[in-house]
């Protein structure tokens, strides 16, 4: 729905050329190291139109050679005479004045209110303007949300203006501006890779690396959690990411970056200096995690203010890696109560399974992973009640968890003595699962009649409470299924990281999905998956078969690499490659596969990742893999192109190939498979020193 004009139009008589038709939103195309933002479809201008909407319209089209600071003035100017132009609706686009204002706020380079107050006094003399949507849907609050142009330069002022106005905007038309903050389909650019998104997750896709202290970019996301704190937990409809999980990848890459070392001194100033910023960038992200993560009225009992992050943690869907970091970095908070009297293992209890496509929620898996990572660090807790004394056992049961995925044979196995809180003989269901556990904690499957009540759900319809009987094969089972979706997969891998199979299976099932995707899907898969795979790696090192599978599942999702702070530096995806290569010498798919990625990686990431690879002994690995492996043609072949792709870049910072080792083994492989390795074995000769 649109407006309606209510006033007539002046004659502004300022016909020109149509522009090419852009989509509207934020950043799309980079042009001179700027980001332009696209405008609404419309056909040529008509003739008569609104003057202050014309020099409005102008500057959008023309940003470049209109002086935006100008501009401004003008708009107060013309909204104190003659009150009838702010009225004005474009026939075309159905946008209004208010739109276009919004497209403009971050043009004015110059540090003044001047934006604000041409704003506000649109919006006095026509709020209705706020809840006016053009011809793509989409209100004002829209173009405010992300900048125009974006440079690689970080301008904190404009960051604080942009906060400014969206406090405005909110706050003028509140019902409008948290319908809109609600959604999850938002399309700021048809171009974009986030696809249809939230406002939350658009804002912090587009917050530069802050390093201002405080940082502005932190007052900005504020302003938006604010205003609908619910949205923390919405995955994008387009591919399920969710904001904490774009943030926390965020960070690792900061904090990685700022950890770089550099040739040279590295207590020089430059180098000094690029630390210091990207530890402040870093800092600042890390705020905005907290940020989200705080809840709307974080009261306890010393006082307003009080609050908890591993509590809140566990309540709000935190992606499994952010979760394990919160932990490890708060883990006196397993021990504490908050104001509520709960530990952070109730809360988890307490969490009820997801409803089927519910985008607020992980699978039901991803429970067990949480109970499984608070008892890892405090098991104690299992045996502590709540303040209406119910052990985390009796909420779990309570909730009508899964047996096994949702965690509950988790917080038995750890205090089974819980289990005399829960009355097994209203609930005949409870009691047949809980028998089937022996002392040992393992389950019976002799009993063909309980297994076939298990297949049939297992759920009590007797009584209030209750459990999902399932079985631990159903992570195996899940991993291989058709249909599995990558966020089953993935949360999957991290709720059974300590079982081989489940991490070889679902790297398989990544390596799969990814290898018959588009750089688009790929990209999608590599979100959360890229670090479930480098988890896998990390929990089993000395199974070549989960190094295997794993390495390329990396090689398929390379391509991801760099994009929506998918880092396979900062998640360790390149030094997990290398580390398969030298604990698996011997054994040649490892070395194919890890070869093989190798060269995905740095082919997709240039210099800068033939650097990387370099500086955790890639170059040697590849020459072990030729040496222990001259009769397989695959380790040939692909060790000799990875070789090709590191010598690829002249400005990679590389070691000296070792010409007395080097030339040997191209030689063999020259010779032995002429075919598969001699164009690569006589580049890379040509290019040994």
């Amino acid at each position: 729905m649109g407006c309606k004009q209510s006033k007539p139009e002046e004659v502004g008589g300022f016909g020109t050329p149509e522009k090419s038709p852009r989509s509207a939103g934020s950043p799309s195309s980079k042009s001179n190291g700027a980001y332009k933002s696209p405008s609404p479809v419309k056909s040529p201008r008509p003739a008569t139109k609104s003057t202050l909407y014309y020099i409005l319209d102008d500057a959008v089209e023309n940003p470049k050679t209109i002086d935006v600071t100008s501009i401004w003035p003008q708009v107060i100017q013309m909204c104190a005479k003659d009150k009838g132009t702010v009225f004005y609706v474009d026939p075309e686009t159905s946008s209004t004045p208010l739109h276009l204002a919004c497209r403009l706020i971050d043009l004015d380079t110059e540090e003044s209110h001047s934006a604000i107050h041409g704003i506000r006094s649109l919006i006095k003399i026509h709020p209705d303007a706020l809840s006016c949507k053009d011809n793509r849907g989409h209100i004002p609050l829209h173009y405010a949300i992300a900048p125009l142009e974006q440079s690689d330069d970080f301008i904190g002022h404009l960051w604080e203006r942009r906060a400014e106005i969206l406090r405005l905007l909110i706050a003028s038309d509140y019902e409008s501006s948290t319908e809109y903050l609600s959604r999850n389909d938002l399309i700021y650019d048809e171009q974009d890779e986030a696809g249809a998104c939230t406002a939350l997750y658009r804002a912090i896709e587009q917050i530069p690396d802050d390093s201002g202290n405080p940082g502005p970019t932190v007052s900005y996301i504020g302003v938006i959690q604010e205003a609908n704190p619910g949205m923390v937990s919405v995955g994008n409809s387009s591919d399920g990411d969710k904001p904490l999980a774009l943030l926390y990848r965020r960070f690792t890459r900061q904090f990685d970056i700022s950890e770089k070392f550099f040739a040279g001194d590295n207590s020089r100033p430059e180098v000094v200096q690029h630390r210091r910023k990207y530890k402040m960038s870093a800092g600042n992200t890390w705020k905005i995690i907290e940020l989200l993560l705080r809840p709307e009225e974080s009261v306890g009992n010393g006082g307003a203010g009080e609050w908890r992050i591993v509590h809140r943690a566990v309540q709000v869907d935190t992606p499994p890696d952010l979760l394990r970091y919160i932990v490890e970095t708060n883990a006196e908070e397993l021990t504490e109560r908050d104001h509520a009297g709960n530990l952070p293992l109730h809360y988890a209890a307490m969490s009820t399974p997801p409803a089927p496509g519910d985008q607020k929620e992980f699978p039901p898996f991803y429970t067990k992973y949480v109970v499984d990572e608070l008892l890892y660090k405090f098991p104690e807790g299992a045996g502590i009640p709540n303040r209406e004394e119910k052990y985390p056992l009796t909420l779990a049961v309570d909730t009508g968890k899964q047996f096994i995925g949702g965690g509950v044979k988790s917080l038995f196995d750890a205090y089974p003595e819980a289990l005399k809180q829960t009355d097994l003989m209203d609930k005949p269901e409870l009691k047949r699962v809980f028998s089937l556990q022996n002392e040992d904690g393992n389950e019976n499957d002799e009993d063909d009649d309980e297994e076939e009540d298990a297949e049939d759900g297992g759920e009590d319809e007797d009584s209030p409470g209750g459990i999902v009987k399932d079985e631990h094969h159903d992570a195996i089972m899940l991993v291989q299924k058709d249909g599995a979706t990558v966020s089953e997969v993935v949360t999957c891998m991290w709720a059974y990281e300590e079982d081989a199979g489940v991490q070889m299976l679902g790297s398989m099932a990544v390596a799969k999905m990814a290898k018959v995707g588009n750089d688009s899907e790929k990209l999608r898969i590599a979100l959360g998956a890229v670090a479930a795979v480098v988890n896998a790696m990390k929990a089993h090192p000395n199974e070549p078969i989960v190094q295997e599978k794993a390495c390329s599942a990396l090689k398929n999702l390379a391509s991801a690499d760099g994009k929506r702070e998918v880092s396979f530096v900062a998640l360790g995806a390149i030094a997990a490659i290398v580390g398969a290569m030298q604990a698996h010498v011997g054994d040649a798919v490892v070395q194919e596969e890890a070869c093989s990625a190798i060269s995905e990686i740095v082919w997709s990431g240039g210099a800068d990742r033939a650097t990387i690879v370099a500086s955790v002994s890639g170059i040697t690995a590849i020459l072990n893999a030729l040496a222990a492996h001259p009769e397989e043609v695959s380790v040939q072949k692909e060790g000799c192109r990875a070789l090709r792709m590191m010598t690829e870049y002249k400005d990679a910072n590389l070691p000296e190939l070792p010409r007395s080792q080097t030339e040997p083994l191209l030689a063999v492989a020259k010779h032995a498979f002429a075919s598969e390795c001699g164009e690569n074995a006589e580049i890379i000769l040509s290019r040994l020193s």
